[in-house]
């Protein structure tokens, strides 16, 4: 294979390559990538990584020499590529499994291993399909993805739950058993079946949404029981869905909450840090003590202090109080969008729900702590 690219495509490219691959030294062979010039497709190559778990495909224009493929370690030739200097970057494999790169001054010469042997991505026609524009896409990660557990003493909750509602629009659904995330967004277009529910990993969310904007105006989602897909432009992320049945979280959001408080969203932000900021504990709890026109906030007394806080806040009901896990809060905060936010309180040891006063498709449901002070 004989190729010439654009050095800043390059670079740009293997970023995204490099998120996919596999960094552990269990499985040697996915430390590579491959790249191969594809056939009726006049000057694009293809680049592919995996984790076995995440694929990753996206193409680029090239001068093609000859045509041919090459699989050779992501890491280092990421590594060079971003500090070579000139503008056009050529590579070149030989018989004997040796890769030569130039750019500007530069020459060097890496070793790579057989194409074969490093598994291949097929990119397949799904039966289940969505059409949402980039920024929706994006929108729906943001606002569900915080919620998802990071750990893995429950697979079936690290990451988000697709499905769609009545009037063909999508529901992405995210907990980690103390927290809830959830938002409904119309779609150009949706093919999902009746009662069909899908739950895709953390990371393949994660690394969509850094390259999202790759996709162009709208991404087509694909997918079955088994995979799915993220397409548009000339990138396509493959993902293997996790297995397990996503708990019902309906029973959880409360309907009854009749104590509604209404904040500016910076004024809480900067208070729940402020308070927040003297404790040690994990939890960080933090207690609002809510009276009429006023939201108090509070630290756990300690040895070392305590710290107090007062917003101002839309509220005229009979004063109460109920304590949080301030992270929980700061991270619902950290994505809502809107100058003003709704905490809707039933009592202090009900779940809340937070909302934006300027969008309804999103809600939050966070469980209350017990403070003791």
């Amino acid at each position: 294979m004989e190729i010439t690219l654009k050095r800043e495509a390059l670079s740009s490219t293997l970023q995204n390559i490099n998120a996919v691959v596999d960094k552990s030294s269990t499985k040697p062979i996915l430390s590579n990538f491959v790249i191969r010039t594809t056939e009726g497709e006049e000057s694009m190559v293809e680049f592919s990584s995996t984790d076995y778990e995440l694929s990753l495909v996206e193409k680029l224009t090239a001068q093609i020499a000859e045509p041919g493929s090459i699989c050779v370690n992501a890491k280092k030739v990421f590594d060079i590529v971003k500090e070579l200097q000139g503008e056009d970057v050529h590579i070149r494999s030989t018989e004997q499994l040796w890769i030569h790169i130039t750019c500007g001054s530069s020459e060097l010469r890496l070793p790579s291993v057989e194409v074969g042997l490093y598994p291949q991505t097929i990119l397949e026609e799904l039966p289940q399909s969505v059409t949402i524009s980039v920024d929706d896409l994006k929108h729906c990660i943001d606002m569900t993805l915080f919620a998802a557990i990071t750990n893995e003493s429950r697979r079936n909750l690290m990451g988000v739950c697709l499905c769609s509602t009545a009037g063909e629009q999508t529901r992405w659904l995210s907990t980690d058993g103390h927290r809830l995330a959830e938002i409904v967004k119309a779609v150009d277009k949706i093919n999902i079946g009746q009662g069909q529910e899908v739950i895709i990993p953390r990371k393949a969310l994660t690394e969509v949404r850094r390259a999202a904007d790759l996709f162009g105006e709208t991404v087509r989602i694909t997918f079955d029981s088994r995979v799915m897909q993220f397409s548009g432009g000339k990138i396509s992320f493959k993902t293997r869905l996790i297995e397990g049945k996503f708990p019902n979280c309906d029973p959880i959001i409360p309907k009854d909450n009749t104590l509604n408080v209404i904040v500016k969203r910076e004024n809480f932000i900067n208070s729940l840090r402020i308070v927040s900021s003297i404790s040690t504990e994990k939890l960080r709890p933090v207690k609002l003590l809510i009276s009429q026109g006023v939201l108090k906030l509070e630290s756990e007394k300690a040895d070392y202090g305590e710290v107090v806080d007062e917003i101002e806040a839309g509220y005229d009901g009979e004063a109460f109080q109920i304590g949080f896990n301030s992270k929980y809060l700061l991270d619902v905060l950290a994505v809502i969008e809107s100058d003003e936010i709704k905490l809707e309180c039933k009592n202090s040891m009900s779940p809340t729900i937070i909302k934006s006063t300027a969008d309804d498709s999103f809600l939050s449901v966070i469980m209350p702590l017990r403070v003791e002070w």
